[in-house]
């Protein structure tokens, strides 16, 4: 009776550290996912125009921070910032892309703000009233 007390114990004691390995792997799957997610970049801006096709970049591009765009001379870009709702027109020069607006080097810009928010609905709490048409009859 003592053996077979010692060979279950040793099979339970066996079973639990499988198990525990187990649920460190599927633990470490779950978070590789979201790993990769964290790294991919951030968009920030789209490309609204563009004129010339040097530059890599094509018309409603996401841009994301860091990323580096060469215009020729004569070449332009319009941008617009999704954070700070600022519109650019680069004309030539080497454009670095930030959080909130590009530098620029050996180029023009030109930066307004847009207009941000305007037309969209506002949710002010007051009452309302919501309705639906149906029309040949109510659907089963």
């Amino acid at each position: 009776m003592a053996s077979n007390f010692g060979q279950l114990s040793r099979f339970l004691a066996r079973t639990a550290g499988e198990a525990q390995f187990a649920a460190l792997v599927l633990a470490g799957a779950l978070a590789f996912p979201s790993l990769a997610t964290a790294a991919e970049p951030v968009e920030v801006a789209v490309v609204e125009s563009i004129s010339g096709s040097s530059s890599g970049v094509e018309f409603m591009d996401y841009l994301h921070v860091g990323q580096v765009i060469r215009l020729s001379p004569h070449e332009s870009l319009v941008l617009s910032y999704k954070a700070s709702c600022l519109q650019e027109t680069i004309t030539g020069g080497t454009v670095t892309v930030g959080l909130d607006r590009s530098q620029v080097q050996s180029g023009e810009v030109q930066r307004f703000v847009g207009r941000c928010g305007e037309g969209k609905p506002e949710l002010t709490g007051a009452p309302s009233i919501a309705g639906r048409t149906f029309r040949g009859g109510i659907p089963h």
